[in-house]
């Protein structure tokens, strides 16, 4: 479950993130006025499966910086941050589900 909840993850993050250079604005907008629906139809399992890949995914992010400097933080805008907040915590499947 872990590879689709990955995959869910990835997909989540282009149709909410991406610039019109990557994703058809149309679909995008489609795609996450659906996004309730398919929250609703997911099992407590998928639910938590991708709310880990969120938890690792905002770790890894959010990471202090490594004995070079670097960290891919400062890329994260504030509505990312919030995002990987909510679906970490599980609170985007009451927010949007």
């Amino acid at each position: 479950m872990k590879t689709l909840a990955e995959l869910s993850f990835e997909y989540l993050w282009l149709v909410l993130f991406a610039g019109e250079d990557v994703i058809d604005l149309d679909y995008s907008v489609k795609c996450q006025e659906n996004l309730s629906e398919y929250f609703s139809a997911m099992t407590p399992g998928e639910k938590e499966a991708l709310s880990a890949v969120a938890r690792e995914t905002q770790a890894r992010l959010l990471a202090e910086p490594d004995e070079h400097g670097y960290t891919p933080r400062k890329l994260v805008t504030e509505e990312q941050r919030a995002f990987l907040e909510a679906l970490a915590s599980g609170d985007i499947f009451e927010q949007w589900g």
